[in-house]
């Protein structure tokens, strides 16, 4: 299932529900990570104090993956036919 998250703040649900959903405590996590029960607590609750590094471990333990999708639709192809030459320079005023 996805989570799209756009801000932080909306990583912090998504991180303890997976916690949970894997049925480990804050420190269970922690002991995996080598990281204190705090420092678990403080990520769940501000996902921002959290290093890119920290964040794939810690997902990667979770069993989660971090995927980027391109949110914008890809522009279509350009075909250039062999009858006409391709354009180097735009045409018209700016």
């Amino acid at each position: 299932m996805d989570y799209p998250v756009a801000i932080p703040d909306q990583l912090a649900p998504h991180l303890r529900s997976l916690r949970k959903a894997r049925g480990l405590s804050q420190m269970q996590l922690a002991l995996q990570l080598g990281v204190t029960q705090s420092r678990i607590a403080a990520i769940e609750s501000k996902p921002s104090v959290v290093s890119m590094g920290q964040l794939v471990d810690l997902l990667r333990v979770l069993g989660v993956q971090l995927v980027l999708r391109d949110a914008q639709p890809a522009p279509p192809p350009t075909v250039l036919s062999a009858a006409s030459p391709a354009k180097t320079a735009p045409e018209g005023e700016w």
